[in-house]
């Protein structure tokens, strides 16, 4: 079998990353071999690297206990917080999306063993699920906080993630892990079986696992709960007061909310399937074949409670003809008694006090009447919950040669294909055109919906929604690295690396008919179609300027260049400069500027009309939940009017007309390994972003303020109001209009203690954000997110840490961890103080035998519990929903 460079660097690269420390922080030794590190494809002493990289070997990920990689990557600080992982039972769709520095996960690029791995979401994302990577088959995960685009081409704005899988095996090991949480719910498991065989030319390696993970549910947490306005009987709202229909429904009672929590989920479920599979096979001393397969095969589940229906999104009943005429006369009542108090106090319109209650109980008289009726808001608890679940499957195939020549140089080419593609169902839907044939008659069945439907009208107009998408991935290149002789410098050759690659990526999203048509009370969705292929030549070069001599232990320099050719927009360049400086052999200063930019999705380019229910306030209403009051410029709507619910629908559609987002990073950072301190390093990093042309959606909160509270008419041509005088479209397409500028600081310091008894490992990560701030361009206003929680998702504190420390004896370690997320303040309009938050884990393992290996762990040890964002439960998913949490597992290898 052939040793060629790259196979000689993942082997020395396994080594320094066995160690706990990533290769920016690894110890010097009297020999280091020459490696492939990521952000660059130019071979080299680890420590030489000139950006910032964090190394998770396969010893952290198995004693993290962890059943999917974006559970242990989330804890770094450096990640990000607006991903998606099963927390997010609300459209999370059972997905696992990871990004850095906040960026989003379209500006992180996930590779596997370097190369691209297949988007996964809705067949239209940009974004790779995590899910459908294997555990049990990573060797190791190496987190790039870089912009990469010149090395890696579009996406690598915010840093890359490459996952490098374990490639040689002799023998049989069986893992199995399962864990459950003291409050119930969420219980897990899996079971892997990794296999393989090492030979005189070749070698092969192969994985097959199963996992399970239960629901966690709003009834299996104290903490949790939900109340809404639209309750099973039916809550009738009016300018003269609310009302709650009784279970006969004929009666009127006192207006109450209904526990909507009772029925839904907090974190979804998942069964996943994979095999992975690779090899190698030496067709001479210098040349070889290589091959990679996988296939994943995952299933997840989410529950909400059955649909609201109120004005805002289509159940417009008519209250003069569909309600029971006993209801009628209360309101009727309720309206004259209303209306004698507005006269007896002076008939002011403007009264707050006593205001006007509509021309009628019902509707206004002539063009300009005000109703007295507003909305009956019910929700068909009796026709079951909100079941939806996803079916995927995830292939990918890779297959290629590489070798090398009789001058020192490496070179290799490949072709990958990956597919992934699945089937949505979300039972217990509801066909608005089916609701209206109720309403007109056409369907025969009488009005009962007051007091909770029949069943005759829910199983009319319910149906089960179906959806389908796919997205292929096809991917082509060829390298050629080593050194250029004849250009010396004081420090060595000249190092060179160029390729080509050719890549096409093609989407496809099927909407439901009647979601495509609006019918469902659900998003309105147009089908979405389309693809593109980029052709793109790179080079890249290694300036080894000075080493070994007074005053330079060493003086580096990288330059990389790449220019991408695209069939949607046309040419791009990008650059990286980088610099490594090490006075003296204790101390290394590093610094790079790059260029960076990613190309807008399929999603973003070719989605037809897509509605969203976004979780926004309504300046125009008078409920509690609009803390700010009601905005000035509200006349077109009712006194006493109040939004219905939380959220609004949003055009999200796509467009064609999208540019490549650009970026330009720096990063400046100190490495310090005191040669007087046995194994110690301490890493200070430095790093400014700044994203323009950045495809965003408007703020949309801002944008109905401006509109209502400030009287920006350019901002309300955005929003359209229907019955009940609730917003029933606000326009927020994507645009290039957005620039995003974060910077911050990350610190780095690992210990290892050595004694007789063995090694006390410890290590300190952290990250002080500085400034995360997005600038409109189409409004002009600029959002400081520094400090904030998002209500359900998104993490902008100043401070993140993990710390760890590791005891490790004879066949035994055990160790105890730390994770913190600073104090904050909840998002507009709610700005709740929200605590500094803890999580301490303990870890445990040991060698029973030579074959066996026990581990066990226990996370949140205080069973610390999210703090409500809003007030009117909302929680970060980012946060901790498990509590505590207890998992073991054992490993035996034949």
């Amino acid at each position: 079998m052939i040793k060629t460079k790259l196979s000689i660097a993942v082997a020395a690269f396994s080594a320094v990353a066995a160690a706990g420390v990533s290769a920016q922080e690894a110890v010097p030794g009297p020999t280091v071999e020459e490696v492939i590190v990521t952000g660059s494809r130019i071979a080299r002493d680890p420590l030489s690297t000139t950006g910032p990289i964090t190394i998770v070997d396969s010893e952290a990920i198995s004693r993290s206990g962890v059943g999917t990689i974006d559970e242990l990557l989330n804890q770094l600080p450096s990640m990000g917080t607006t991903g998606i992982n099963a927390n997010d039972n609300n459209g999370g769709m059972g997905l696992a999306f990871v990004d850095l520095r906040n960026l989003g996960s379209a500006r992180t690029l996930v590779l596997v063993n370097g190369r691209r791995f297949v988007s996964s979401a809705s067949g239209v994302s940009s974004a790779v699920d995590m899910n459908n990577i294997p555990v049990d088959m990573i060797d190791r995960i190496e987190v790039l906080t870089d912009g990469a685009s010149a090395v890696y081409g579009a996406d690598a704005v915010a840093g890359v993630i490459n996952v490098v899988m374990k490639d040689s095996y002799d023998g049989l090991r069986i893992n199995a892990r399962a864990g459950s949480t003291t409050e119930g719910g969420g219980e897990n498991g899996e079971i892997s079986f990794t296999f393989g065989n090492e030979g005189e030319r070749g070698n092969f390696i192969a994985n097959i696992s199963h996992s399970q993970r239960d629901e966690i549910t709003y009834n299996d947490r104290d903490w949790a709960g939900l109340q809404s306005s639209m309750s099973p009987n039916g809550n009738i709202l009016t300018s003269y007061g609310n009302f709650a229909i009784g279970e006969d429904g004929v009666s009127l009672g006192e207006y109450s909310t209904y526990d909507i929590g009772q029925h839904m989920w907090l974190s979804g479920a998942m069964e996943r399937t994979s095999a992975t599979a690779s090899g190698t096979f030496s067709l001479t001393n210098s040349v070889e074949l290589f091959g990679e397969a996988s296939y994943t095969t995952k299933t997840t589940n989410q529950q909400l409670a059955a649909q609201p229906m109120y004005a805002g999104n289509g159940f417009e009943l008519d209250a003069e003809k569909h309600l029971p005429a006993e209801i009628q006369s209360q309101l009727q009542e309720a309206w004259q008694e209303a209306y004698d108090a507005w006269e007896a106090n002076g008939s002011n319109p403007d009264d707050e006090k006593f205001p006007y209650p509509g021309d009628t109980w019902a509707y206004g008289i002539g063009d300009d009447g005000i109703d007295g009726f507003n909305d009956l808001r019910i929700r068909p608890v009796a026709g079951g919950t909100r079941d939806s679940e996803q079916k995927t499957d995830t292939y990918r195939f890779l297959g290629g040669i590489r070798g090398d020549l009789n001058n020192g140089w490496s070179w290799d080419a490949f072709a990958s294909y990956g597919k992934n593609e699945g089937e949505n169902v979300t039972a217990n839907s509801y066909n608005k055109t089916k609701l209206n044939e109720i309403f007109s008659g056409e369907a025969g069945l009488d009005y009962e919906f007051a007091g909770g439907m029949s069943p005759e009208i829910i199983n009319y107009f319910s149906y089960d929604d179906r959806e389908d998408n796919e997205y292929e991935l096809i991917n082509i290149g060829a390298s050629l690295t080593g050194d250029i002789e004849a250009v010396q410098f004081q420090g060595g050759a000249l190092g060179f690396a160029t390729g080509v690659e050719y890549r096409e990526e093609s989407g496809e999203f099927n909407p439901s008919p009647e979601t495509q048509s609006g019918e469902t009370f659900g998003n309105q969705q147009d089908a979405t179609g389309g693809e593109y292929d980029v052709a793109e030549v790179f080079a890249e070069f290694n300036l080894p300027i000075l080493a070994g001599v007074k005053g330079a232990e060493e003086l580096t320099a990288d330059v990389a260049v790449r220019y991408s050719d695209f069939s949607t927009f046309g040419g791009e360049s990008t650059g990286k400069v980088g610099l490594l400086y090490a006075p003296i052999e204790d101390v290394r200063i590093r610094s790079s500027f790059s260029t960076s930019f990613r190309a807008p999705g399929i999603y973003e380019l070719f989605s037809g009309s897509a509605q969203s229910y976004e979780t926004l306030t309504d300046p125009c209403s008078t409920g509690e939940a609009n803390t700010k009051g009601q905005g000035a410029y509200c006349d077109m709507v009712s006194p006493g009017f109040e939004q219905a619910g939380s959220q609004v629908p949003t055009n999200i559609g796509g467009n064609q007309e999208l540019q490549p987002e650009e970026a330009d990073s720096f990063t400046f950072g100190v490495v310090w390994t005191p040669s007087f301190v046995d194994d110690l390093s301490i890493t200070l990093d430095y790093y400014d972003i700044s994203v323009e042309n950045a495809i965003t959606n408007p703020d949309l909160q801002r944008k109905l303020d401006d509109c209502f509270r400030e009287g920006i008419a350019t901002e309300c041509n955005s929003v359209t109001r229907g019955a009940g005088d609730q917003i029933v479209r606000l326009e927020g397409a994507q645009m290039n209009i957005g620039q995003i500028d974060t910077r911050g600081v990350d610190i780095d310091i690992v210990q290892n203690l050595h004694f007789d008894a063995g090694r006390l490992a410890l290590r300190a990560q952290a990250t002080r954000m500085l400034e995360y701030t997005e600038y409109n361009e189409q409004t002009e206003t600029e959002s400081d997110y520094l400090g904030e929680v998002g209500l359900t998702g998104g993490m902008y504190v100043d401070w993140r840490g993990l710390a760890s420390a590791t005891w490790y004896g004879n066949g035994w370690d055990a160790g105890i961890q730390a994770q913190y997320f600073d104090s904050g303040i909840s998002a507009s309009p709610y700005e709740l103080a929200i605590d500094s938050q803890t999580y301490l884990n303990l870890r445990g393992g040991w060698d029973a035998s030579d074959s066996l290996r026990v581990t066990a762990g226990l996370d949140n040890v205080t069973n610390e519990e999210p703090q409500d964002t809003s007030g009117y439960s909302d929680w970060n998913s980012f946060y901790d929903f498990q509590g505590r949490y207890y998992w073991a597992g054992v490993s035996y290898q034949f």
